[in-house]
């Protein structure tokens, strides 16, 4: 419910229960002081009526007519003990005045004899009338006597319940209203502050943990309604503020991380070609020979050296979407055959055996960059060359096509990767010699910038090592309904 609603509701209700609960208070009373309820249904029946039912109605109409054709007998004792005789109600009596003297009263009124009832010509009903300190319900019809002299008749009822009984417990009635007034209020106003004030309080306790950089908390609320939802929407906030946050610490972790890998990677280099041109200068590099071996060595790290920086920037770009991609339908099966055919003169010297299986027919077409995926490829293969410690190094490709995608698993005859570590061997500057040596010319990244290329072609690339078996690098490739051409 919206807090407009609820103020609009909370607001009628303001009104609506205090009278609700007053009219029960009011009934407790008339229960508890006046012994039943008949007093507020006599009370609606009788007394807030234009023209109420005439008690004794037939008395009272009997009096009249007597009144307008035999008005003497009111002086007869016997026609007045009859009129005493025909009275039902103990709250009601009557009362015959001529002019100025009261001619008969009924035993009900008699403590009104001497009050001033009202004048002659004010006929008719008069639901309240003050005699004395007391109301009272009042008929009236007036006549003249065979004299001339004027006269009235009084049917008159004890007081009205409702004004007597609200003005002998006036005080508790006073009092009774306006404590419902101020529970009902009071309570109203609580549950409306819970609903408006609990939850900005918490936006406000939220905002001083985030001005502090405090993010591991939570933000819960059952609310549905406007503040409901900005709570909801707060913590999203925070949620994304605390994953900015760690991902601005892995960052920046990251970074430390790469300064001293690459402070590391690239020191060893310098330091052997400053040796090296140190002993040049000295003279310990005195023969043809050893002077050939010592440039040889220079120029090996100084190879070295720009291959990493050249790799080292091919990674940041590719970490910060700067590289663009130009993706084209491939054969897969006559790319890799392409592939193969040139790797194989490349590495003919290196005692290689390469092979190439395609679990499809007809072979599947995949969306990929050509040249991107040489790199992959290359970087996963000579990888495998670089760490086998076999005098032939086998490398097996396999492609087999799934449903949306193909998968290419690369797989070698080397020592393979220890199980607790084949999560790591993706991340950049991993090595499985823990010593960093780079003797054999890896950088550390080549596995990591494979990483990034098959996930910027929509694949994932993952490795397995079972014992014995060497080390099997899978990924996978997208079918062209699956992917574009994007930069």
């Amino acid at each position: 419910m919206s807090i407009r609603k609820s103020l609009f509701l909370s607001n009628v209700a303001m009104i609506i229960v205090p009278v609700i609960l007053f009219f029960l208070y009011f009934l407790l009373l008339n229960v508890v002081f006046g012994g039943d309820v008949k007093i507020l249904t006599q009370n609606f029946q009788h007394r807030w009526q234009t023209q109420p039912a005439v008690p004794n109605n037939q008395l009272f109409t009997y009096l009249k007519k007597t009144a307008s054709l035999e008005s003497d007998k009111f002086y007869e004792p016997s026609f007045t003990g009859l009129i005493t005789d025909k009275l039902s109600t103990k709250n009601v009596g009557v009362i015959i005045r001529k002019g100025d003297q009261l001619l008969y009263f009924s035993n009900q009124v008699q403590n009104l004899k001497n009050e001033k009832l009202p004048d002659f010509g004010n006929e008719g009903y008069m639901p309240v009338v003050w005699l004395g300190n007391h109301p009272y319900a009042l008929w009236q019809h007036d006549f003249f006597f065979p004299d001339g002299t004027t006269g009235s008749i009084f049917l008159i009822d004890k007081g009205v319940p409702f004004i007597q009984f609200a003005r002998r417990f006036f005080s508790m009635i006073f009092m009774g209203l306006v404590f419902i007034v101020v529970l009902t209020n009071a309570l109203l106003s609580y549950f409306m502050s819970r609903r408006i004030l609990n939850p900005i309080e918490q936006l406000s306790v939220a905002a001083a943990n985030i001005s502090q950089g405090q993010l591991d908390f939570k933000l819960t609320t059952l609310s549905k309604n406007e503040l409901g939802r900005l709570v909801t929407n707060f913590d999203k906030m925070r949620k994304k503020l605390k994953e900015a946050a760690e991902l601005r610490e892995q960052y920046e972790k990251n970074r430390k991380e790469l300064m001293a890998n690459i402070s590391h990677d690239l020191k060893t280099p310098i330091t052997t070609i400053r040796g090296y041109v140190e002993g040049i200068n000295d003279g310990v590099a005195n023969t043809e020979e050893k002077l050939k071996r010592y440039l040889e060595t220079i120029h090996a790290k100084a190879v070295q050296m720009d291959r990493l920086i050249d790799e080292l920037f091919l990674y940041s770009k590719l970490d910060m979407k700067g590289i663009p991609f130009h993706f084209e339908k491939v054969d897969v099966k006559a790319y890799l055959d392409d592939y193969l055919e040139e790797l194989r003169l490349e590495l003919r010297e290196e005692n290689v055996q390469l092979g190439l299986e395609i679990k499809a027919d007809p072979p599947p077409i995949v969306l990929l960059d050509p040249d991107k995926m040489i790199r992959v490829l290359n970087n996963i293969i000579y990888n495998s060359v670089k760490y086998g410690d076999k005098d032939l190094c086998q490398i097996f490709i396999m492609v087999e096509e799934q449903e949306d995608m193909i998968e290419i698993s690369i797989r070698d005859n080397g020592p393979g990767v220890p199980s607790e570590e084949l999560s790591n061997i993706f991340h950049r500057f991993y090595r499985g010699d823990p010593s960093r040596n780079t003797n054999s010319g890896g950088s550390g990244i080549g596995l990591a910038i494979a990483d990034q290329i098959i996930k910027a072609h929509g694949g994932r690339i993952w490795a397995e090592s079972p014992s014995g078996q060497g080390l099997i690098i899978h990924f996978t490739l997208s079918k062209p309904a699956e992917i574009g051409d994007h930069q």
